[in-house]
């Protein structure tokens, strides 16, 4: 793949300093022939990177305090570097998610809604300030849309929108294997944050789309993964039952309330990193 040229060349200020293990850092895992899991302790999400014959992809960069700890482990226990990695695919737009961009040159790809909202820094959304990084550098260069294939050579992806936790959430698909990387959109006993552009009715509406697909694994960006049809399955009917109350409860609030006073309910999903 032709490495873009319109990427400017920076190292980003790490904003704390960064161990290569433990709460600061991630630990590995091959959780498929060829797919690694950057499994995040703590705060920021996980990193997935899948080795295809022809392209290798990062899905998510992760936090950037956590970068050292994602490169030792990239370069001493796979032996690649970061030049070896073709292609970022960030699942949406929040800052757990992509402020490690900087660190790679190589082209970014992201749903539509996500792409418009990082090249133009809405820093409602990306909340870089609140942790001291200024994201405004970071470029997109592919804006994904619903369908959209990814061919890796071995490995074909299927982009699904899925907004909910934000306008731009994505999940990538491979139909062949059936595995998901789902980013912020399902996760293992929890449902996600609603966040000021998503949608609670979006994000049901994404549920059961994805209740549609035949889906033997999914791996998420916070906790653990699920294997096995029927607790995916499961998971996606808790996930709907719990977003659907809610909406029944906001829906109360409104009829019941002045406007002002309808805030949405708070989320289910509790994590460290709540703001993020």
């Amino acid at each position: 793949m032709t490495q873009p040229n319109n990427i400017p060349s920076f190292k980003p200020r790490l904003i704390k300093k960064d161990d290569l293990y433990g709460d600061s850092g991630y630990t590995l895992k091959l959780i498929k022939p060829n797919i690694y899991q950057f499994q995040s302790i703590g705060a920021g999400c996980h990193v997935y990177l899948v080795i295809g014959e022809n392209l290798n992809v990062l899905i998510d960069t992760g936090i950037i305090s956590k970068f050292n700890s994602f490169n030792y482990l990239l370069t001493t226990e796979i032996g690649l570097k970061v030049e070896d990695i073709d292609l970022v695919i960030n699942t949406h737009e929040h800052f757990d998610h992509i402020s490690s961009n900087a660190y790679f040159h190589c082209l970014v790809a992201a749903g539509y809604w996500s792409a418009i909202k990082i090249q133009h820094t809405d820093e409602l959304i990306t909340k870089g300030k609140k942790w001291d990084v200024d994201l405004s550098d970071l470029k997109v260069n592919i804006w994904l849309e619903d369908r959209n294939i990814i061919d890796l050579g071995n490995v074909f992806f299927k982009i699904i929108e899925t907004p909910g936790h934000t306008s731009g959430c994505i999940c990538i698909y491979e139909p062949y294997e059936h595995y998901i990387f789902t980013g912020d959109t399902l996760f293992q006993g929890a449902t996600t944050n609603i966040y000021e552009s998503g949608s609670i009715s979006e994000y049901i509406n994404s549920l059961e789309i994805l209740n549609t697909l035949k889906i033997s694994s999914f791996y998420p960006g916070h906790g653990k993964y699920v294997i096995g049809e029927e607790k995916i399955k499961e998971e996606i009917a808790s996930s709907i039952e719990n977003a659907t109350m809610e909406l029944q409860t906001f829906i109360y609030r409104i009829k019941s309330k002045p406007l002002k006073e309808s805030r949405p309910p708070p989320s289910l999903y509790d994590r460290e990193e709540e703001d993020l």
